[in-house]
This record gives structure tokens, C-alpha cells and sequence, in this order.
């Protein structure tokens, strides 16, 4: 909306449809420097789904969230993916990747891996992004790797003894 716009009563609904979407609704006459820091990421999320545009642009949404705004945050992904529209994530979170993305890019400096997610997000893949920083813990007799650097772990299932 623009600066000359007024907002109109269907303007009003939207806005008020998408914080009702993000659990915002409470704080709906706040100012923003009021508020902390995950509930910040929601407004924002909320003002992109009230702008209804097909792409939405995600710049790191999990840094500064707790664990329960962090999984509000990813079913609310998993529900707009489902909707049809498209989400372009920058993330150093490992943990929630496989959670909501269909599609991977890793990137360092230039294009490391991309491709379906269960394909791309892989130990090897991730070690050549983080430059081999992360954390491998293979659980013995399990079938379950843990990759972690620091923030959220990655786990993987795979057959034990198999490759990494």
C-alpha cells in the first residue's frame, strides 16, 4: 500500500487474517519497537502473507525465536508450501530444513549442491558448506546420525555402519 492509500475495510480484514495466521492478533496496535524479537519475525511474516504475493522471502526466520515460536513458525511454512505458494529460506538452522523445504540449495560462496531436499541435504553436503565445522556424532547401532554446528542438530536416518 502506498503512502497517498488509505486503508479500506477489505485492506483491514486481510491484515487482520494474517496476524490472526501468525497468533499476532493481541498485539495488533503495538509498536513494533515494543515487541521482542520472535514476535517481530511474526509481524513480519504476517505483513508478507497480507501482501498475498506467490514468493515470500525468509532471512534467517528462526534466529532469535524460541522453540515454540520456531515450531509455529514452520507449520505455518508447511501450511502456506501447501497453498501453492513458494518460499525462498536462508537458514543456518539444520534442524528445521527437512521439516518444510521441498527443494535445496547450499551455497558457499558458489552453488555447493541443490535438488530435492532428501537428496541434497546430506552429511556430505553439509561438511563441504560448513567447511567440515560441524559436529558428526554417529549413534552406534542406531540408525541415526547427528550433524550439528551448534544452533539445531541435523538427524539423519541411515542404515547403521553405512556411508556418512
Amino acid at each position: 500500500m502506498g503512502w497517498l492509500r488509505r486503508a479500506k475495510p477489505r485492506d483491514r480484514e486481510i491484515v487482520d487474517a494474517a496476524l490472526a495466521r501468525v497468533g499476532m492478533s493481541e498485539f495488533r496496535h503495538r509498536q513494533i519497537g515494543e515487541l521482542s524479537g520472535g514476535q517481530k519475525k511474526r509481524v513480519f511474516l504476517a505483513r508478507a502473507i497480507a501482501q498475498q504475493g506467490q514468493v515470500i522471502l525468509l532471512d534467517e526466520p528462526f534466529t532469535g525465536v524460541d522453540v515454540q515460536t520456531e515450531a509455529r513458525i514452520i507449520s505455518l511454512l508447511r501450511e502456506l508450501r501447501d497453498e501453492g505458494c513458494t518460499m525462498l529460506v536462508s537458514t543456518h538452522n539444520l534442524g528445521s530444513v527437512s521439516e518444510f523445504c521441498d527443494y535445496t540449495v547450499m551455497v558457499k560462496g558458489t552453488v555447493l549442491a541443490s535438488g530435492p531436499t532428501e537428496t541434497t541435504f546430506t552429511a556430505e553436503n553439509l561438511e563441504r558448506a560448513f567447511s567440515g565445522v560441524l559436529r558428526h556424532v554417529a549413534l552406534t547401532g542406531a540408525e541415526a546420525q547427528i550433524i550439528t554446528d551448534d544452533e539445531r542438530p541435523f538427524i539423519s536416518r541411515r542404515a547403521a555402519g553405512g556411508p556418512r
